[in-house]
């Protein structure tokens, strides 16, 4: 027997110990999964339609089964793919610590294969998304190109957040653009067009649940941060009756609860704001935005409470552009590990695309370009309106620990030889 296939099967064994202790736990059911399970318009289209599936033949339990063996097989998959495209060998510590970085949100407090979240389905599609990101960049193949944008395709139909991942394309597109001088008008043409109509998806996937041609609703997730950051004064800018009253009793209720960027305590907790923006964030949505559209006895419906909820948040966020520029950059730098790892990051992709700029296209460079944009792509995007919690966090957190990973295995390596 190879000592590559006793690599693999230990892996194997550690993926199937990872199953039966896990699905023990059964499933997790979170304030959000009725959403999900409910199908409710407010939700993507994907994972509604992936538990309607597997719900057809299986119960919960069964769903999450699929997941774990779906999430957990992905990991052994990226991590053996990443044994074979590295171009030096990876020892058996390397691999192993690879795949405890892929597999942490399994196991770890986020739990994800257990949860009735998108996650679950989220998470192994990314991953995958990755690899064929990588072959497309290490070998300008156009066949893993097309497999990347649907990926790409089916995560935002999954999550809408997931469109920052086409940009991803562009800064391929770029550095061909630099060291080759050639653009391949194909590759600068799909994706803009699989967005499209990812888009237009969404759109009719909204209009044959509720009749309205229109994107899924977000007032109630965008309306956290503008309230958190909005002054009196700015009740005087909106334009309707209806919209001054829904801010002037959300004001005064946040202001009661002491929950405004601007004051000092919350309860009794005594760390920065930034860091406990999630359970604020939660109140202003869930308690304080409800309370304030029920006080206005209007029984508004979706349309216009959505219509309601982004004027406000718009107009919001232009009279405090520079508060919320500060409360971003700290949601971002903070939650991302603070300074100096984000500092970090910044090195590690201006070195990477420096190298590959020079004509050096290993595998390393490409894969640590690829997800330190990722990972500036995700945090950015997640940090406009929400808070950054951990399980928004994982897709591109574990990459980035086997990108480190990888630099030091490569360091001991060279020093081996030297």
């Amino acid at each position: 027997m190879s000592q590559a296939f006793r690599q693999y099967k230990f892996l194997g064994l550690i993926c199937f110990l990872a199953f039966v202790i896990l699905i023990l736990f059964g499933p997790h059911i979170h304030p959000d999964s009725g959403g999900y399970l409910e199908a409710s318009f407010g939700r993507g289209l994907l994972y509604p339609l992936f538990l309607k599936i597997c719900l057809s033949f299986t119960n919960l339990y069964g769903v999450v089964a699929i997941q774990l063996v779906s999430g957990i097989g992905t990991c052994l998959y990226v991590t053996i793919f990443i044994e074979k495209i590295a171009e030096q060998r990876i020892g058996v510590f390397t691999q192993m610590a690879l795949f405890m970085a892929l597999i942490f949100p399994y196991i770890g407090y986020t739990a994800i294969g257990n949860s009735i979240l998108t996650e679950p389905l989220c998470y192994p599609l990314f991953l995958l998304f990755f690899c064929h990101l990588l072959l497309w960049r290490k070998f300008s193949s156009f066949k893993h190109f097309l497999i990347s944008v649907t990926l790409s395709f089916a995560l935002m139909l999954t999550r809408k957040q997931f469109g920052y991942v086409f940009a991803t394309f562009y800064i391929g597109i770029f550095l061909d653009l630099v060291r080759i001088k050639k653009i391949n008008w194909r590759e600068v043409l799909v994706p803009l067009m699989v967005f499209a109509l990812a888009l237009g998806f969404e759109k009719s996937y909204m209009y044959f649940k509720i009749g309205h041609f229109i994107s899924t609703p977000s007032g109630s997730f965008i309306i956290a941060t503008p309230l958190y950051i909005a002054k009196a004064n700015d009740v005087d800018l909106l334009k309707t009756d209806e919209q001054k009253q829904f801010l002037r009793n959300a004001i005064k209720e946040r202001d009661r609860q002491k929950l405004a960027m601007y004051q000092e305590d919350f309860g009794n907790f005594s760390w920065p704001y930034h860091k406990k923006f999630e359970v604020i964030h939660d109140v202003l949505r869930y308690e304080i935005t409800k309370k304030a559209l029920m006080d206005l006895n209007l029984n508004l419906d979706l349309i216009e409470s959505e219509k309601l909820l982004s004027e406000v948040t718009w107009t919001i966020l232009k009279n405090n552009f520079s508060d919320f520029l500060k409360f971003y950059y700290h949601n971002i730098i903070n939650n991302m590990g603070g300074y100096y790892y984000f500092f970090l990051i910044c090195c590690a992709f201006l070195v990477c695309l420096w190298q590959l700029i020079l004509g050096q296209n290993s595998f390393l460079m490409n894969f640590g370009v690829m997800i330190t944009s990722l990972q500036f792509l995700n945090f950015g995007a997640i940090a406009i309106f929400l808070p950054v919690i951990r399980r928004f966090a994982i897709y591109s957190e574990g990459l980035m620990i086997c990108f480190w990973l990888l630099c030091l295995h490569q360091v001991i390596v060279r020093k081996k030889y030297d």
